[in-house]
């Protein structure tokens, strides 16, 4: 869906707003699950989890296919998100279970980034095939792979687990106001570029409603002796320092998903012209899933984290070099980069979380699930809000910019404005017409000149943020060693 999202707006016959609420939806309900997938795992397993909410959306693309609305759409990638996280879990034990004990680290790698490959899979599928009968074909695809799914996890099954209620009243209150605060939170990031976040009032009052929600949330499982989430044990300084990277990992890594892909659509292309983009990024990332498989060791995972961050600050930097004549093989390499990076950093930061519940007990893992939720798809939003805006305030101060150099080389800008008359000299006679539309293409070279300036103080943007968690991530690690040799010191 995010890989044809621009055409599937024309299909639908949605504005760019109204198609934003699909993967908005989708994240808001994967950030959302998380808590209650654990509970119900507990209580009835995570296999039943995955047979409901798979029938349920079996049900709504079926539906979808006749109705085709914009709610609709809605309500399937809500039911697709609860699918997707139990998805991802279930996939996580059936590696756990066909790999050696001595392998789990790697297994638990690649259950968890395997989906990474997702997208750029996504973007190799034909695109004619999808959008037979007015894009139909895609929802008829999506109902395929979930009736699919929906058969391989009714035939394999996974040994059983503990089974034992662990649920209290207060549950459902703590429950009921994180998905409150969740859902408010990732529709105010998800459409605040798009409506933009001064222009309506619904979003600040949804900032604010959802701030207030997740803070009545930390008050009462703050008191609790047996919380949902035990916000006690997130407060601490590790984990507060773990979202923080994971979040803004989130964000640098929408160079690839959302700048450069919005770029090169804004010079004209389309996803037959990504095939070969998107095959170099399906190719590096499987690499990095295997690479970060075959090396992930306990002690290795701040330098896995450290190494991907410096990737991804490199290859942003050398994206911010763009010119208007680039193309998708100036791309290539650095995208391949962050392709790699991407797929080595998501298993060592989920494990370094993991490592933290097995630790402490298996009682905190409800807790761990919903934070590595919220992160996930909180800095999918924030990334995309974060590129959107600075997008949009670049591009105007580079159209100012311009603006004042067009007044100071009047005389080049007579010529260039001649120069596009002449184009239409063979469609238009009228010369007043003629200078029009010479007028407009200026205007128009001059827009696109500003949005490629504009991506590039984005890509520098995101080079700064990345290379900064690595230098904090670098310092810890430092920090770490330090107050190790010392302990070890004191105790000699």
């Amino acid at each position: 869906m995010i890989a044809n999202l621009p055409y599937l707006q024309g299909a639908l016959q949605l504005n760019g707003s109204e198609v934003a609420w699909l993967p908005a939806a989708y994240l808001m309900t994967t950030a959302i699950s998380g808590a209650l997938l654990v509970k119900y795992r507990q209580l009835f397993g995570i296999r039943s989890f995955c047979m409901v909410f798979l029938t349920i959306q079996v049900v709504l693309i079926a539906a979808h296919l006749s109705v085709r609305t914009l709610e609709s759409a809605i309500v399937i990638r809500a039911a697709s998100g609860f699918c997707g996280t139990a998805l991802l879990s279930l996939g996580v034990f059936y590696m756990i279970q066909a790999f050696p004990v001595s392998r789990r680290l790697s297994a638990v790698a690649l259950g968890i980034g395997i989906p990474q490959l997702a997208l750029p899979l996504a973007r190799l599928f034909p695109k004619d095939q999808l959008a037979v009968d007015n894009w139909r074909g895609l929802t008829s695809f999506e109902l395929g792979l979930s009736a699919v799914t929906l058969a391989v996890v009714l035939v394999v099954r996974l040994p059983p687990n503990e089974r034992h209620n662990t649920f209290e009243p207060l549950d459902a209150i703590t429950f009921v106001l994180h998905a409150a605060g969740v859902a408010l939170l990732g529709s105010s990031l998800g459409l605040g570029g798009y409506l933009w976040w001064t222009n309506e009032a619904w979003i600040g009052f949804s900032l604010a409603t959802a701030i207030s929600c997740l803070m009545l949330v930390f008050l009462i499982e703050y008191s609790r002796s047996r919380p949902l989430i035990d916000v006690r044990w997130l407060s601490s300084l590790t984990f507060i320092r773990w979202s923080i990277v994971a979040v803004i990992w989130r964000i640098a890594i929408a160079e690839q998903s959302l700048a450069v892909i919005g770029l090169l659509r804004d010079l004209g292309m389309t996803n037959d012209d990504f095939f070969d983009f998107s095959l170099v990024v399906f190719i590096a990332a499987t690499i990095g899933l295997l690479s970060a498989a075959i090396v992930i060791r306990p002690k290795r995972l701040p330098l896995m984290v450290l190494v991907s961050l410096l990737l991804v600050a490199s290859a942003s930097f050398l994206d911010s070099f763009t010119g208007i004549e680039s193309r998708v093989p100036q791309f290539l390499l650095t995208q391949a980069i962050i392709a790699f990076a991407t797929t080595m950093f998501i298993g060592p930061s989920f494990i370094f979380g993991l490592s933290r519940v097995i630790t402490e007990g298996g009682g905190k893992m409800t807790s761990f699930v919903a934070l590595f939720g919220i992160t996930q798809a909180v800095g999918s939003l924030a990334g995309t809000a974060f590129v959107q805006t600075y997008l949009y305030y670049a591009q105007q101060l580079h159209l100012l910019e311009f603006a004042g150099q067009a007044v100071k080389s009047k005389e080049t800008v007579i010529s260039l404005l001649s120069q596009n008359s002449d184009l239409f000299k063979a469609v238009v006679s009228d010369p007043i017409l003629r200078t029009g539309e010479g007028t407009l293409t200026f205007a128009q070279q001059s827009l696109l000149y500003a949005r490629v300036a504009a991506y590039n103080d984005v890509f520098f943007a995101i080079s700064v943020i990345a290379f900064s968690v690595a230098v904090i991530v670098a310092s810890a690690m430092l920090y770490g060693k330090i107050f190790s040799f010392l302990a070890k010191r004191h105790k000699t």
